[in-house]
Order: structure tokens, then sequence, then C-alpha cells
């Protein structure tokens, strides 16, 4: 899969901004109230934040997948977001299974939407996806991906804007060397840094980082699993088996995602299937693959629930959403509904003395 395939040509979209504590969950939040909350004048007051600051929260709530962008019922020329099934099954107040963001595991699924197809951040792709180095500097990485966009169809994007999303996400997993005092923005910390993807190199060179492979103490087998679980819904012809080889060295496999060997992914499989049922390895000709007897998104949520035994207890036995495939993707609420919630949002905005508009 090539990158024009896998992301889609955004740059510097997140107006410089990583992802803070907090904002994935609170772009959720916000759409679920209100799908024309982005659209609002009055959006970065409820959410706040500056404006500049409010569109970031948009755009990492879109580009991890948790919301996504529709038409406005009445106006088709005008954006709403609302939560996607993926959103609403982790994040949801009463039917999310973690809408904390506590469980490492949901952390590593935002990154492994972020990532996988179809990417808003094709420097982010290229990154975890295809940079064959281990090790590297701040200036190496712009070359590299100012090669690689240029090797494409799309329309050359502005250095400056690939130096942007280079810089922002040294920043979003990692933390840069700086010089002298450290600004707020230094000191805001990315959830994403505990992930342990990216740290920066020992030695003399100063803007130097290499990339974490293999397993993780921050990546739990859920995750891996969860990772496998979402790439064989993809399969073309439905299958519900695959090698470890594929998921381990596949365009937008777990493997080049989240930096796993193949033995990575086997221990993690074996480990899931300890908790959860309807999942196993097996060895057909001597090739170990991972083979799923129920549905996948079953499998998806009895794995991510179990970790959650309490919070499992006040969730739906047959709960209506979607945890793999695009059908997680996949915006939630009905066009009706859509509607519903934009016209309850300018009620109780016009009992407050707002401007509705």
């Amino acid at each position: 899969m090539t990158l024009e395939q896998a992301a889609s040509p955004t740059f510097a979209n997140h107006q410089t901004f990583h992802p803070r504590f907090g904002w994935i969950k609170k772009g959720h939040d916000a759409a679920q109230r209100n799908p024309n909350i982005f659209n609002e004048k009055f959006a970065p007051v409820e959410l706040g934040v500056g404006k500049n600051m409010a569109e970031a929260i948009r755009f990492w709530a879109m580009a991890t997948k948790v919301i996504a962008r529709r038409p406005h019922p009445d106006r088709p020329r005008t954006s709403v977001y609302t939560p996607t099934r993926l959103g609403r099954a982790l994040l949801d107040e009463r039917f999310g299974i973690d809408p904390y963001l506590e469980d490492p595991v949901t952390l590593w699924i935002l990154h492994w939407h972020a990532i996988s197809q179809k990417s808003a951040l094709p420097v982010w792709r290229l990154v975890f996806n295809d940079l064959g180095a281990i090790e590297f500097s701040e200036s190496e990485l712009l070359q590299y991906c100012l090669d690689e966009i240029a090797a494409t169809t799309w329309s050359p994007p502005m250095k400056s804007s690939v130096q942007k999303d280079v810089d922002c996400l040294l920043r979003m997993y990692s933390r840069r060397g700086t010089q002298g005092r450290q600004t707020l923005d230094d000191l805001l910390d990315s959830p994403f840094r505990e992930l342990g993807l990216i740290q920066p190199s020992p030695g003399a060179r100063k803007n130097t980082y290499r990339i974490v492979r293999g397993a993780k103490p921050t990546l739990p087998s859920a995750a891996v699993t969860y990772a496998c679980l979402d790439f064989l819904s993809r399969a073309v012809d439905g299958s519900k088996t695959i090698t470890l080889t594929r998921l381990a060295a596949d365009p937008g496999s777990p493997g080049r995602i989240m930096k796993l060997t193949e033995q990575d992914i086997a221990d993690a499989v074996e480990d899931s299937s300890s908790v959860v049922g309807h999942l196993r390895l097996v060895r057909p000709a001597g090739s170990r693959q991972l083979a799923v007897s129920a549905p996948l998104g079953d499998v998806a949520f009895e794995l991510l629930a179990s970790r959650h035994t309490e919070r499992r207890a006040t969730l739906p036995a047959s709960p209506d959403f979607s945890l793999v495939g695009n059908a997680a993707t996949a915006p939630y609420l009905s066009d009706t509904e859509v509607e519903r919630l934009i016209r309850k949002a300018q009620r109780l905005r016009a009992r407050k003395g707002g401007d509705a508009a």
C-alpha cells in the first residue's frame, strides 16, 4: 500500500499543537453534545482554550478517529462533527469502555487508528510505517519525508508545513532537548510520550532520536491483539485467519506501526487467548497464524472489556457499536439525531443569553 493509498495529503493542520492530556476526550464530548460546536464562535470558550487550540482539538479528535466529519443536515456545504462508533465505544460517559483514558491500551488504540488507513497524518505514516532508519536527526527525518512526499502525485506542500509536522511529531512522542529556560509548551506533556516509541538518542549529537523496536513495558498484549483484529477485519476476502508474518511486516500492519517483531505479536496473542475465547495461534503447514472463530468485533469487545471488570458491569450486554474495521471509524448517529442535537444546543445557548448562531 502506497502513501497515497494510506493517507490524505494534509499537512500542519494541527496548528503546531501536539495533543495534550484530555484533548481527544474533550473533542469527542463536545461533538457528542453539539455536532456544530466547531463551527461556533463560542467554541473556544466552550472548550476552555484559545481559538487555535480549539481547531487543534478538532483535528486530533478527527485524526485519532473518535469523531468524523459529515455534512450539516441543513447546510450541505458546511461540515459538522459527530462521534464515530469507535469513539462512542471507548469514550462515551455512559457506554464507553474507558471514558477517561485510564488504560494504556486505549492510548495505543488511538495511536493505531491515527496512523493506520486512512490517515490524516502522512508524515506520521511515513515515520512509523516506512522509515527504515533506527536512529535519525531532525534534519534527516525532514529530508526523508520531503523526498517521499515528492515521489507521490500530490501537489507538493510547503517545506515549512512538513517541517511543522516533523516538529510536532517529535514533541508528541518524545521530549526534545532545549537550550536555556523551558517554555510552558515544553512542559506540557503529550500523553503519547508514554508509549515510549521515540526516544532521544544517547550521545553527543543534539536533536537525534531513535525508534524503539520490540516489546515495550507500556504496550499491553491487549493493544497488540486489538490491532491484529482490526487489521484482519480489513481483509478483502473476509478471512478470519492471517499469518503472523503479515501481521508483522505488511504495510500498515501492527508490526510496523507498533514496531514489533513476529515473536512479539505471537506472545501478545497467546497472552490474550488466555483471557478471551475464540482466539488462538495455529500452525498449518508450519506457518504460524492468528485464527479467530467468532465475529472480530465481538472478540475485540471481550478483549477490551476484560480489562475493565467494574466498568463492564454497567455496559450493555450487546453493545450497539463497532470496534474494528471500517464500521468502527464511521460516524455514529443518524441525520435526524444530529439535527436534534444541534437544535438542543441552540436552545440551551439561547437560555444562557448567548449567541446561538
